[in-house]
């Protein structure tokens, strides 16, 4: 027996030893090759906003008119104040933008203080090698004011890199101004601090001239990066990886016209392989312990096989005789031991299945069902009451019917005692005729939308899951101040047959400390549902949902909740139900 199992285990560490660090470095290539592939997707996208904000000057249909008239007209140079700082206001990273009319030879310059204008032959002298018919940009440099006094409230110490873009009167090609967009490098630098780790990778962002955009060493951005630092920037390839003397080098270009960028990530050989070498000594402790369990387990498995089979003899006629109760002592780490632990686990397993279906029938039928089915805030039947008797006073009777029809449908699903369980199908129509009775009570101050996958609709989940959700939304969430409020139901069925459903909205944020007190206590709830049942919290109708969800689902049932931004919240249920082919 010893030697059946020191000889494979031996060979096992031999392999392991000889291909681990091939293995190590392949998978790391793969992930820092799916990692860098998503930071330049981040960046393409980024710079696309910018380039797309910068468009907002042909969104005015006075825009191009206003740059041939005038400097007289102060009229026209109030819309075209109006335009440039509604493009500066756009994205916050923009820091200010800079036009030069080579219509009037007027520059302006719109900054987060007061705008500044004034007569110029030519452009500012920086823009000139940039004046060109198609849109470029410059690399990283001091920010300057373009000749205009700097103000107090401007920030003149900051790096910045410069959007330019001509303006044309389409379809001609004849340019009629050419446009700066100072942009500062936050957003860049947020981006790509995710993409590597500081302490032992380095990142670089270059350019087509190997001018670095960004780098963790500060001091070199906006410079000329060493020559002997980068060995893939003569390929041609948008993406690949080369392995030099000291280090691996993952690369992506960015496939935007105006910005012919390199994102860069050097990977040291000593950090590559040290996941190697722990993983190596790793192994190496394990086999030698399971090499020790092995042998001390051979020596002594004859003299301690016989008592622990009788005891497991023992429990099981008590077992037989109907004491499901019994205490399963084990001591032993032999097979047998291993054996009597896992007919434990199985009592164990067996006792809960029942302890559990006896406390889901009862919450089902007795409390949770009760509590859900008396939810309906009056407050809210007493708005909607009032609406529809709006309603009649303003309009004909149409609109009242399908109100009340809305009101009966609803009140006749939560009476429904009989059915403790439906499909997500049930759930929606009747959160339809819930959001159509709010609609008319908050006078279309919002809107919903729906995407609902067509497997998720066959799902089945506790009745009255979704409505106290939303009911939070409008109780807490709804604010006019923030705009026409929007609300979004969507559903899936993941891979592993899991229902998850998001309701997101972009209302009043939830505060922070509220908020994790909030998730804390969520997270608490399965221990106890265990110890003590039901404990009294804020949210009573968020519990109460967690708690069914969990009860039907073998605790794997989750509810999470987070802000987004803006402002809003988002909660995601996942759930696993009983799922069944529909074919």
């Amino acid at each position: 027996m010893l030697i059946i199992t020191i000889i494979p285990l031996v060979l096992s560490l031999v392999i392991t030893l000889i291909h681990t660090r091939e293995s190590v470095k392949e998978q790391s290539i793969n992930e820092n090759t799916r990692l860098i592939f998503q930071g330049k997707t981040n960046l393409v996208n980024y710079l696309n906003n910018i380039s797309r904000a910068s468009i907002i000057v042909y969104s005015d249909p006075h825009f191009l008119n206003n740059l041939s008239k005038s400097t007289d007209d102060y009229q026209a140079i109030a819309e075209i104040y109006t335009t440039l700082q509604n493009l500066q206001g756009s994205l916050p990273d923009i820091q200010q933008v800079y036009l030069h009319s080579s219509q009037t030879n007027q520059s302006t310059l719109i900054t987060n203080s007061i705008p500044s204008r004034g007569y110029r032959d030519a452009p500012y002298e920086s823009t000139l090698k940039y004046a060109t018919s198609t849109t470029s940009i410059e690399p990283p440099h001091p920010a300057h004011s373009y000749g205009f006094p700097p103000s107090p409230n401007d920030y003149t110490d900051r790096q910045v890199f410069t959007f330019y873009r001509p303006v044309v009167r389409i379809p001609s090609s004849t340019q009629l101004a050419i446009m700066a967009i100072d942009v500062n490098l936050d957003s860049i630098v947020a981006i790509c601090n995710q993409l590597y780790e500081a302490d032992d990778e380095q990142l670089y962002l270059l350019n087509e001239d190997g001018i670095v955009i960004y780098s963790g060493i500060p001091e070199e951005i906006g410079k000329p990066l060493a020559s002997g630092d980068i060995t893939i920037r003569a390929t041609n390839d948008h993406t690949g990886y080369a392995d030099g003397d000291n280090a691996i080098q993952v690369y992506e270009k960015l496939d935007v016209p105006f910005a012919d960028w390199t994102l860069v990530k050097q990977i040291p050989h000593s950090v590559l392989y040290r996941k190697s070498t722990e993983l190596i000594t790793i192994n190496a402790i394990i086999a030698a312990l399971a090499l020790l369990a092995v042998i001390l387990g051979t020596l002594f498995i004859s003299f301690r096989i016989t008592k622990p089979i009788k005891q497991l003899a023992s429990y099981m006629n008590q077992i037989q005789t109907g004491n499901l109760d019994i205490d399963i002592e084990v001591n032993s780490q032999d097979e047998i031991g291993f054996l009597s632990r896992r007919f434990r686990q199985m009592m164990d397993t067996i006792n809960n299945l029942i302890l559990r279906k006896y406390k889901l029938e009862l919450a089902n039928k007795n409390n949770q069902l009760r509590a859900l089915q008396a939810q309906i805030d009056p407050h809210f039947l007493y708005n909607t009451l009032q609406s529809i008797g709006t309603v009649a006073l303003q309009h004909d009777g149409v609109r009242v019917y399908s109100l009340l029809t809305s009101l009966s449908d609803m009140m006749r699903y939560k009476m429904r005692s009989d059915e403790a369980m439906v499909t997500l199908q049930e759930e929606i129509d009747h959160l339809k005729l819930y959001l159509d009775l709010q609609k008319e009570r908050f006078d279309e101050q919002f809107d919903f939308t729906w995407d609902l996958d067509p497997n998720s609709l066959s799902a089945t989940l506790p009745k009255m899951t979704l409505q106290p959700l939303i009911e939070n939304y409008f109780k807490h969430g709804l604010n006019p101040k923030l705009g026409k409020g929007q609300l979004s139901i969507r559903s899936r069925v993941t891979s592993s047959k899991r229902l998850v459903i998001e309701i997101e909205n972009n209302g009043t944020s939830i505060p922070e400390h509220e908020l994790r007190q909030l998730q804390e206590e969520l997270a608490m709830l399965k221990e106890e549902n265990e110890e003590t049942g039901i404990q009294k919290h804020a949210s009573i109708g968020m519990y109460n949902v967690l708690m069914r969800l969990q009860l039907n689902s073998m605790d794997t049932a989750s509810l999470i909740i987070e802000n987004v931004e803006p402002h809003g919240v988002k909660i995601t249920i996942e759930y696993t139900w009983e799922w069944s082919d529909p074919a």
